[in-house]
């Protein structure tokens, strides 16, 4: 098992499988995706926020993106490094 993982952890993951070695438990990302709404309320696809809105040099945001556009889109990525040249 991972040294940074807690006692406690394995434990909670015993109560959901009870057989699960702890050498097969991995520290990860897990957390929750915005849903971008407007002023309006309407519900957009998605937001991509460049350097110039937040006046941060080389921050760019992808927001509302569900998992598979966001790691499989070549066409984000080009607007993205679009975004970054232009900064």
């Amino acid at each position: 098992m991972c040294q940074s993982l807690h006692p406690e952890f394995l434990a909670a993951a015993r109560r959901i499988w009870e057989g699960v070695e702890a050498d097969a438990l991995q520290p990860d990302y897990a957390g929750i995706g915005p849903k971008v709404r407007t002023a309006s309320g309407i519900a957009e696809d998605f937001l991509l926020s460049g350097p110039a809105a937040p006046g941060l040099p080389g921050l760019v945001n992808l927001f509302g993106i569900e998992s598979p556009g966001l790691t499989a889109s070549l066409a984000l990525g080009d607007e993205v490094a679009e975004m970054v040249a232009a900064d």
